[in-house]
C-alpha cells in the first residue's frame, strides 16, 4: 500500500487504513487494478476482472448502473471543485467555491471525495461496466432542469453553501440506498457482491462526513439531531424546506431520497417496540436510524433524471 493509499483512507477514515492492511497480502497475491488508490476501491478484487465472462446480463446491468451514478458524482464534484473540463460547469459553482474555502477543511474534504468517486469511475470502467449513454461533464445538469442552459429548481446549489452541502448529502445518500437495492442481484457472484458492497461502505462514509460539514458550515436543519445518521423519513425534506425556501420539486426531491427510511420492522421484527427499554428512550427514532432501508432502480432513476440531460434507461 503506498503512502498515497495510506494518506486518502486516513482523511476520510482511519480506520479503514488498518483493514486494508491486513488485506494487503490478498494485493501482493496480483489481486489489484492497477493504479487506483484503495481509499475508495474495493480490495481484493482481481477476480473480478477474471469472473468477467462469467457474469449475467443482470450482473452487468447493475455494474452499468453503478457507473451511471458514479460517473454522475464525480462530474458534480469536478464542477463543484472548478476541475470540470467543462468551463460552463466551473462557472455555475464560482461563488459557491469561494464560500466553501472560507469553511476549514472543506475543500481539501471535497477533494478527497471527488477523488474517491473518480477512482470508482475507473475502477468500474476497468472491470466489466460500459458507458452506456457516453457520459461527460457535458451530459449534466445540475439544476435540475435537463437543460444545457440550467435554471432548474437545485440552481441555488452553486450560491449557497449550506444548500449545496444538502444536494450533495441526498445525492451520497441515494448512492448509498441504490447499492443497497441492487445487491440482490448479485447474489451469485460474491466476488461482484463484495465490490458493490466495499463502495457502498465508502459511500456512506461520503454521506457521513458531508452531514459533520453542514454542521461546520452552520447549515445543517434543527430536526437533525444527530449528525451520521438517517433519522425517520420526511425530516431532511422538511429541513432542506429552510434552506433558501427552495422550489417544491426540490422538496419533492428530498423527499423521494428518504422515502421508506422511517420502517421500524425488519425481519418481522419491530425493533421500534422492544421490550426492557426505558420509558425516555425514543426507540423509534433509534430504530430508523439503525436501519438503512434500499431503493429500487425505478427509485432512483426517478430522483436523478432531473439532473441527466439524456434519458437514463430503466
Amino acid at each position: 500500500m503506498t503512502a498515497d493509499n495510506e494518506s486518502i483512507l486516513a482523511e476520510i477514515d482511519p480506520d479503514l487504513r488498518e483493514h486494508i492492511s491486513r488485506r494487503a497480502g490478498v494485493t501482493r497475491a496480483g489481486f489489484m487494478t492497477a493504479g487506483l488508490a484503495f481509499g475508495s476501491v474495493p480490495v481484493a478484487l482481481a477476480a473480478f476482472s477474471r469472473a468477467a465472462g462469467a457474469q449475467t446480463s443482470s450482473v452487468t446491468d447493475v455494474l452499468n448502473f453503478a457507473l451511471m451514478l458514479e460517473i454522475f458524482e464525480n462530474e458534480f464534484y469536478k464542477a463543484v471543485l472548478g476541475t470540470s473540463a467543462v468551463a460552463a460547469q466551473n462557472a455555475a459553482f464560482a461563488t459557491v467555491r469561494t464560500a466553501a474555502a472560507g469553511v476549514t477543511g472543506a475543500v481539501p474534504a471535497l477533494q478527497i471525495i471527488q477523488r474517491h468517486e473518480q477512482q470508482h469511475v475507473a475502477f468500474l470502467l476497468a472491470n466489466g461496466a460500459t458507458n452506456v449513454l457516453g457520459l461527460t461533464g457535458s451530459s449534466f445538469d445540475f439544476t435540475g432542469n435537463r437543460s444545457t442552459a440550467g435554471g432548474g429548481p437545485f440552481a441555488a446549489a452553486g450560491t449557497s453553501l449550506p444548500f449545496l452541502l444538502a444536494v450533495a448529502q441526498a445525492a451520497e445518500d441515494t448512492g448509498v440506498r441504490a447499492y443497497k437495492g441492487q445487491a440482490g442481484f448479485l447474489m451469485g457472484n460474491s466476488v461482484v457482491l463484495e465490490a458493490a458492497l466495499r463502495i457502498h461502505a465508502v459511500e456512506a462514509r461520503h454521506a457521513a462526513k458531508i452531514r459533520r460539514m453542514r454542521r461546520a458550515a452552520g447549515g445543517a436543519p434543527s430536526q437533525v439531531r444527530y449528525a451520521g445518521y438517517i433519522q425517520g423519513e420526511g425530516l431532511m425534506a422538511a429541513g432542506v424546506s429552510n434552506l433558501l425556501n427552495p422550489a417544491a420539486a426540490v422538496t419533492a426531491t428530498f423527499a423521494a431520497v428518504y422515502a421508506g427510511e422511517g420502517n421500524t420492522t425488519h425481519g418481522g421484527v419491530n425493533v421500534g417496540r422492544l421490550p426492557n427499554i426505558p420509558s425516555d428512550i425514543d426507540l423509534a427514532s433509534a430504530a430508523t436510524m439503525a436501519f438503512d432501508e434500499p431503493l429500487t432502480k425505478a427509485q432512483v432513476i426517478s430522483i436523478v433524471q432531473p439532473f441527466f440531460i439524456p434519458t437514463v434507461p430503466s
